[in-house]
């Protein structure tokens, strides 16, 4: 595969992002400009209510809830309806997911191909990746790296990248090379090129993809960023939206954007590149 471009691309023309009220609505809004972070909307509406706990936005209409008691869900959003999943109105994909208590949420995100990442308080990063053709997970809890005790928070992003944000307001990125040597995929560690300073009042990152962030700032205000992997240069936020900082989520679809191919993107029905995946998970975890 050809490593990621220093063109961003859309793959629908927008972005879902997906805030969720405090009393359980989850309401999906249209941005218009992923690609250039314009203040350009268009349609809001609601699409579910009694989302308690911690939600997060995969690909394709993807979406996982958290429940209080730590019930990872699965569930499906076709642009208009709820669909049925395995018969029902969600999976159940495991228990133990603590993440919903404020500290934790920052902790877990999910990539562009759908991994789901998680960084736990003894700083081990761990990468888990459901098939949601096969309904089974094809990688589950695999280390990937070690000792970042450092870091409070994380955003994933395109796909094998992780950024990591430390308590003093540092962001830090991580990334899976598997373009170099496409047999060899090798984990990437930052060296001592920060990518960004004064992060701490930010909250509720995501990612659309192609290493865009969406995040919240203290004043209410939904703020986008877009990290060019070629020159290695983080934009300038821009403010897309005002009065956010109700919503104990906002997210964004994992792949409405992207630097690679959408030919090997995660489609609603399944992930044609999953074996790639699943096997450059497996190349570099430690476990």
């Amino acid at each position: 595969m050809p490593a990621p471009s220093t063109t961003l691309k859309a793959r629908y023309n927008i972005a879902p992002i997906y805030p969720v009220d405090p009393t359980g609505p989850i309401w999906l809004f249209e941005h218009e400009a992923s690609t250039t972070g314009g203040y350009t909307w268009g349609d809001g509406y609601e699409i579910g209510s009694g989302w308690a706990g911690r939600t997060l936005a995969g690909p394709s209409g993807w979406m996982y809830s958290i429940t209080p008691t730590g019930e990872l869900r699965l569930l499906h959003y076709n642009g208009t309806n709820w669909d049925t999943v395995n018969g029902a109105g969600y999976a159940v994909l495991g228990q133990g997911w603590s993440y919903t208590a404020a500290a934790q949420r920052p902790r877990i995100s999910v990539d562009e191909d759908g991994v789901i990442w998680t960084l736990d308080v003894a700083g081990n990063l761990k990468a888990s990746f459901y098939d949601v053709q096969t309904n089974q997970w094809l990688v589950q809890n695999a280390l990937i790296d070690t000792g970042l005790t450092q870091y409070n928070a994380i955003i994933a992003c395109s796909r094998g990248v992780v950024f990591a944000r430390t308590p003093a307001g540092a962001l830090w990125r991580y990334y899976i090379d598997f373009w170099t040597s496409p047999n060899l995929p090798s984990w990437k560690k930052p060296t001592a090129a920060v990518v960004a300073t004064g992060w701490t009042g930010l909250k509720n990152f995501s990612s659309a993809g192609g290493e865009t962030i969406y995040a919240v700032k203290s004043n209410g205000d939904l703020v986008w960023y877009s990290y060019n992997p070629v020159t290695k240069k983080l934009s300038a936020a821009k403010v897309i939206g005002n009065g956010w900082g109700g919503d104990v989520d906002v997210v964004a679809q994992s792949n409405a954007c992207s630097r690679f191919d959408f030919g090997t993107a995660h489609l609603s029905t399944h992930h044609p590149d999953k074996v790639a995946v699943a096997a450059r998970l497996n190349a570099v975890k430690k476990n």
